[in-house]
């Protein structure tokens, strides 16, 4: 090859190099606050590997590119993938959904990928952008459902395990009564700590392995019994501590030392499978290569300089513009007349109601812009039925309604059943909302709850998400509400005593709470009743 054309190609590389840092960099400007939020994330003990599954993706990244030694050549693929995972991120953004946004983060790295090395280089990597996905943390509703489950399951295996030593154990959903003392089987010993890193390093060893393909994912799968297994011989072990040294084993240095301890354990446990599994049927063997650092050069060829790079970079510097100068988080939102909820009555009829108040620190978090919270009883009844309603006037991410069944799950409450219900009254007016069954040791609950998204009434979480997405794109406004009824079912009452206590407050109340809905439909006529429905 000629002197001057060697120059040329090694003098597009370093333009190439430096416009893919550039597009890079402006990527990072334009979801500045998402990624603030995701490192926020990566605070909690369940995320807390976030950083290291990064780090690790992008050596196996330059370990795969240096083995395959692919030729590098611009795809118009990439540009399609930018502007697709761009929609997401902003779809995220405006409807407050963040693992839309984070995944469209995440899919924007690969969209880069091809546009500057290819298809063939992106697709050689494809391991390591999957594994990139463990980085991102569940969405609530799916973070909360799997973490009840996995407490009751923990629980109940840990009573089984004291048993079978001998211990005298009895079990009331998360709580196990040692008889001296009683410990609850709170959210922060559902396991997901040992599971999320555990399975993360279960897909890496899987992939790393030289071994038939069911052994591989065998030993990705198997992380969540061995999880499930130990966390639940942690409670047990927790169990008998506290039957040895009192209160002390559940706080402190003992508490922490165990939670460390059965983590490596896990891991060790994972290790000797692989082992055992590498002498079962044809041997195998692991990739160790991948713990040194790559050697060589990375592709076959040098980078050039082609019409996607160009317009991938261009399309990175647009988003920038377009969201690191707050057109979506700060746009000039209409935001609706709101009547304040102080105005509620505290008369309705046979009902008194007595003003509730959230401590600074709640209402620090929960960044309302209105609320409303009462206890109302009925004369010589001493059960009352708590009536809570949450506005925000316009939803950004970290600062949205709070679903029930999130905030009742994280306090220790056990959600025992959750289903649609349809209110009927006696006008021939009906409202359909969702329905909680609660319980906390031998404490019930009922709870009534439904969303108000800009007058509609909502009762799936993701349709409330869609619903903001469209508003704000079509209405510029997100505002929204979240009423809740919840009463406890007295020790000699039934479930259905404490449904007619609420819907006897909900009848009484819904003429003057539809003065406060902002745009409400509260309320509509029954054409035809729901199938399988029954009047209550």
């Amino acid at each position: 090859m000629p002197m001057n054309k060697v120059k040329q190609v090694c003098m597009h590389s370093y333009y190439v190099i430096a416009l893919a840092l550039t597009g890079l960099f402006l990527l990072l400007f334009s979801m500045h606050t998402t990624l603030a939020s995701l490192f926020v994330k990566w605070q909690r003990d369940e995320y807390s590997h976030g950083p290291v599954i990064v780090l690790v993706a992008l050596f196996w990244a330059w370990h795969k590119w240096a083995e395959a030694k692919t030729e590098v050549r611009a795809s118009w693929w990439g540009v399609a993938v930018l502007i697709f995972s761009a929609a997401m991120m902003i779809a995220g953004r405006l409807s407050t959904f963040e693992p839309f946004a984070f995944y469209g983060f995440f899919l924007s790295l690969v969209g880069l990928s091809l546009a500057f090395l290819g298809k063939s280089a992106t697709r050689v990597a494809v391991p390591a952008f999957i594994y990139l996905l463990f980085a991102v943390p569940l969405p609530a509703l799916l973070y909360f459902g799997l973490s009840q489950k996995l407490q009751l399951v923990s629980s109940t295996l840990g009573v089984s395990i004291l048993q079978f030593f001998g211990g005298t154990v009895f079990q009331e959903g998360n709580v196990i009564d040692l008889g001296t003392y009683k410990l609850q089987v709170v959210e922060a010993c559902n396991g997901l700590r040992y599971l999320f890193p555990l399975m993360s390093f279960g897909y890496l060893v899987a992939c790393l392995m030289d071994d038939a393909l069911w052994k591989r994912i065998f030993v990705f799968l198997s992380a969540i019994p061995i999880t499930i297994f130990m966390n639940a011989l942690r409670i047990a072990l927790i169990g008998w501590t506290v039957t040895v040294w009192g209160e002390v084993a559940v706080e402190g240095m003992i508490h922490d030392m165990e939670g460390w301890t059965v983590f490596v354990i896990c891991i060790v446990l994972l290790m000797g499978e692989v082992w055992g599994l590498s002498r079962f049927g044809k041997k195998g063997g692991f990739h160790d290569k991948y713990l040194t650092l790559p050697k060589g050069r990375i592709f076959k060829n040098k980078p050039v300089i082609a019409a996607p790079v160009l317009a991938s970079v261009a399309f990175c510097l647009l988003l920038a513009l377009t969201m690191g100068r707050g057109m979506v988080d700060a746009r000039a939102e209409k935001i609706p007349d709101h009547k304040p909820l102080v105005g509620i009555p505290l008369t309705l009829k046979e009902w008194t109601g007595k003003i509730e108040t959230f401590q600074p620190k709640v209402l620090e978090s929960l960044k309302l812009s209105d609320y409303w919270l009462a206890d109302y009883r009925k004369d010589n009844d001493p059960v009352p039925v708590n009536f809570y309603i949450a506005y925000y006037a316009s939803q950004r991410v970290g600062s949205t309604i709070h679903l029930p069944s999130n905030c009742i799950a994280g306090s220790g409450w056990k959600i025992d059943k959750h289903e649609n219900k349809t209110v009927y009254f006696k006008d021939g007016k009906h409202l359909s909302l969702l329905r909680m069954k609660v319980s906390k040791g031998r404490h019930v609950q009922i709870v009534y709850y439904w969303f108000d998204q800009s007058g509609r009434s909502v009762t799936k979480q993701y349709a409330i998400k869609w619903y903001m997405l469209w508003d704000s794109l079509t209405k510029n406004r997100t505002d929204g509400s979240m009423i809740r009824l919840t009463t406890s079912v007295a020790m000699s009452e039934k479930e259905g005593d404490a449904d007619r206590r609420i819907e006897s407050l909900l009848d009484s109340l819904r003429v003057p709470l539809s003065r406060y809905l902002t745009d409400s439909r509260f309320l509509v006529d029954v054409s035809s009743k729901p199938q399988n429905e029954k009047r209550n």
